[in-house]
């Protein structure tokens, strides 16, 4: 996703409303702030999942794995949203024309690749826990084992690459310009790779994984041990609560994109088209909290989680004291 390019024809719609200086001010103080507080809240959750991940009890459990690798691309990313990098016109940041063509069109691909590699990492740790449930006889438990993770983070990164090179493609050739010369194509585009097709994905490996928990407890008669996978149902749950939430984020971003690209030409009032500009600014704003939900999330519905990030937090303050 592209949340700080300006997009031209928005831009323009702005500066012709009989409502600016009210957008002015939404734009200028409140869609920043925003932000702002979307990346510290990112920070805190990353420093806490880098913390609780890396705890000898969850370091080599492939979910947590994948987790921990999202949250380092989520912070990436929201770093990179909170201080963008614009090439206003040639020569910008003392740099030669072909530089900051090259670094305007490395953003471009950077904003589209960086959130769909998150999801993505966070798409292989539900499909981790789908392999988890499957029966032992099964292809999908190979997943499972510790030397596929590389090997799913590879592929993951190429795909994400692959689904993302349209975004440079579509990029305006000027870097004066920064943003998109095929705005309906992209936003398309973008609609379709980040709003349709991963949240189906996640929904199906969500379905799937509750299919399999359920069969599995007929086969028991619905009688389940106390303590028997209980760590690894916590982690089902978790996970599940955060690909559900990241779904639900994509689809409100997919609805007002997709209503702004269609109805930003009708010809609507002045009004109307301020209101399609602020909704397609906010969503963009709102949508990078997909980057920060993780580590609240875990610590609300995983109690594992919960109790290895006090573990941790005991053992750093019994050190402090023996010191």
């Amino acid at each position: 996703m592209n949340f700080n390019i300006p997009i031209t024809n928005i831009t323009f719609l702005m500066q012709k409303s009989i409502s600016l200086d009210t957008f002015d001010f939404l734009y200028a103080e409140i869609l920043p702030n925003i932000t702002l507080i979307c990346f510290i809240l990112g920070f805190i959750g990353f420093i806490g999942n880098i913390f609780t991940f890396l705890q000898p009890n969850l370091r080599w459990n492939n979910c947590c794995i994948y987790m921990l690798c999202s949250s380092i691309v989520d912070i990436i990313h929201l770093t990179i949203n909170i201080f963008p990098i614009y090439v206003k016109k040639n020569g910008a940041l003392g740099l030669p024309w072909n530089m900051s063509f090259s670094l305007c069109k490395m953003n471009y691909f950077l904003y589209s690749f960086l959130p769909q590699l998150s999801i993505n990492l966070l798409l292989l740790s539900i499909i981790d826990r789908y392999a988890c449930t499957c029966a032992l006889t099964s292809w999908a438990h190979r997943l499972n084992q510790l030397k596929m993770v590389p090997r799913l983070i590879l592929i993951m990164i190429c795909i994400s690459g692959i689904f993302s090179i349209y975004s440079p493609i579509l990029g305006n050739n000027e870097p004066s310009l920064c943003g998109y010369h095929e705005q309906n194509i992209y936003g398309i585009l973008n609609v379709f790779f980040n709003g349709i097709l991963q949240p189906i994905v996640i929904l199906i490996f969500v379905l799937l994984t509750y299919r399999n928990i359920r069969q599995s407890r007929q086969r028991v008669g619905g009688m389940v041990k106390q303590g028997v996978n209980r760590f690894r149902n916590q982690f089902i749950v978790m996970i599940i609560t955060q690909v559900l939430i990241t779904a639900i984020f994509s689809l409100q971003w997919m609805i007002i994109q997709t209503y702004v690209l269609f109805n930003i030409g009708l010809g609507k009032s002045n009004d109307n088209l301020l209101l399609l500009a602020f909704l397609f600014a906010l969503s963009n704003k709102i949508y990078p909290f997909n980057n920060v939900k993780s580590f609240y999330f875990s610590i609300l519905t995983s109690k594992s989680y919960r109790q290895t990030f006090v573990k941790g937090l005991k053992k750093i303050f019994s050190r402090q004291r023996l010191y």
